[in-house]
């Protein structure tokens, strides 16, 4: 039996892990676009931050993958999924078999319409690469403006101003996809910021980014203000990255749609993380996950049942806030 599973996220990993602990005598492999061994992305801020180092943000999940006799293929970002014969296409032109897949690949950030115009004035903060480059050019900076709405733009606004910058967020308002933080943990947190000195222009979008210098920046926000800046951080919400998936007959609404087996419509293909759209068996509807925990407990259990083991997924909204809100993030911000 030979188990694919696309992504080396906590929830490709899990699967993997999951998947040969059920099934001691299959090959295992996970293909993913990192050339990095894999690391906690709630932990890049930190890393901008210089808070942590690149040691430090290891994901401990993927130390002994080798041991495990667990295949890494770096470097593999999926292009096409053949499901009729069980194989996936690769933009190196590389092809991998698979009896049974999961997806795991994460999503990928929205980048603001104003901001497609301006290519140089702005940078994402989603992967490893983007969080050194972040880094790099923070350190050369005076002033950056923050765009994002929720959690995401709260730990880049945190970071940039740790790291030294003059820091200004542009706040859009909730998020449209996974799971916002409460109004009155929100207010806290942004209270924080404020108080170690970062300016809020909340419920805006950015209009416009004018071009200054090649080296400065003019951010013009639906409001009318206008805010001088050398960097854009763009730390949006990230929609699932499934365009690979586009002719194979697996079945999409935003994310990858699975059944509480973590299942999709094609019989041997499975789905996990924040790539998958899952059908909450309580509240009769499916939702995109977001959350490193719940991430790494549905791939474990997409691992378990590509072995065969059966088991129903039940979502805990603690899964979706231990880790990221409430205190934990109010300590983060004031820290």
């Amino acid at each position: 039996m030979r188990y694919l599973i696309l992504g080396s996220g906590p929830a490709g990993i899990a699967a993997a892990k999951a998947a040969r602990k059920q099934d001691t005598d299959a090959e295992v492999v996970i293909a993913t676009e990192e050339h990095a061994a894999p690391y906690l992305r709630p932990m890049l801020p930190d890393l901008v931050s210089g808070e942590r180092e690149l040691a430090g943000i290891g994901d401990p999940q993927g130390k002994d993958l080798a041991d495990l006799k667990i295949k890494l293929l770096g470097g593999k970002r999926g292009r096409r999924v053949d499901a009729a014969k069980n194989r996936v296409a690769f933009s190196d032109g590389s092809e991998e078999t698979y009896n049974f897949l999961c997806v795991a690949t994460g999503g990928r950030p929205i980048l603001p319409l104003a901001l497609m115009g301006a290519p140089g004035s702005f940078l994402f903060l989603n992967s490893l690469g983007d969080a050194q480059r972040v880094r790099e050019r923070g350190m050369r900076s005076d002033t950056t403006v923050v765009y994002g709405p929720g959690y995401l733009g709260i730990e880049a606004a945190r970071a940039m101003r740790k790291l030294g910058n003059q820091v200004i967020w542009i706040n859009p308002g909730l998020p449209r996809f996974g799971n916002p933080i409460s109004g009155e943990a929100e207010a806290q947190v942004t209270d924080q910021l404020r108080a170690r000195g970062v300016k809020v222009h909340e419920g805006t979008e950015i209009a416009d980014v004018i071009d200054v210098d090649g080296k400065n920046f003019e951010v013009v926000t639906a409001g009318g203000a206008k805010v001088r800046c050398h960097l854009i951080v763009v730390a949006t919400e990230r929609l699932p990255n499934i365009g690979f998936l586009e002719g194979s007959g697996v079945k999409a609404g935003a994310g990858v749609l699975v059944d509480e087996y973590l299942r999709t419509n094609v019989s041997n293909i499975y789905a996990a993380g924040d790539c998958a759209e899952v059908f909450d068996i309580n509240r009769r509807e499916s939702r995109i996950n977001f959350g490193w925990r719940s991430a790494m407990k549905q791939g474990q259990l997409a691992g378990e049942n590509m072995a065969g083991g059966g088991k129903v997924f039940i979502r805990n909204a603690e899964d979706y806030f231990g880790l990221l809100y409430g205190t934990p993030l109010l300590e983060r911000a004031g820290a």
